[in-house]
């Protein structure tokens, strides 16, 4: 049985989400505006609506799935996975991992948005062979 797992970048304008293999090439992406309105909940339905989505599309069954990675504005609480009180969109304390992890019953791992992006260049990209890495990132907010 193939893996896949989901990547998902949650910034105040726009929610992307990905679905790569385990070698990290990415089969299918969507791109949705990040909500600015609802309740606190309304970020996690968008992200799990387009998971299934992304599922769908491709034919992925969700017993293939293997974890979820979610790269976030700020500030978080990683260990509890809650996106805080970010100063660009209407929301707090919104629960990112817990209701991933109801919806789909695997891991889910909350990181800044940075702090993913360049975790993922050094697993699969520019630093994947490189023993110092520098990387930058400016955005929204």
């Amino acid at each position: 049985m193939t893996m896949y797992g989901v990547g998902v970048d949650l910034g105040a304008t726009y929610v992307r989400t990905a679905l790569a293999d385990r070698e990290g090439v990415i089969i299918d992406k969507l791109v949705e505006r990040t909500p600015k309105q609802g309740d606190n909940m309304a970020i996690p339905r968008l992200i799990a609506s387009m998971i299934k989505k992304l599922l769908d599309k491709t034919g992925v069954k969700t017993d293939e799935l293997r974890g979820i990675g979610i790269g976030s504005i700020g500030p978080l609480n990683i260990e509890t996975g809650v996106l805080i009180n970010p100063p660009n969109i209407p929301f707090k304390n919104v629960p990112l991992t817990e209701p991933l992890h109801r919806v789909f019953h695997v891991p889910v791992f909350l990181l800044n948005d940075c702090t993913a992006a360049v975790v993922g260049e050094k697993h699969f990209g520019a630093g994947k062979d490189v023993e110092n890495l520098v990387y930058v990132t400016i955005s929204t907010g």
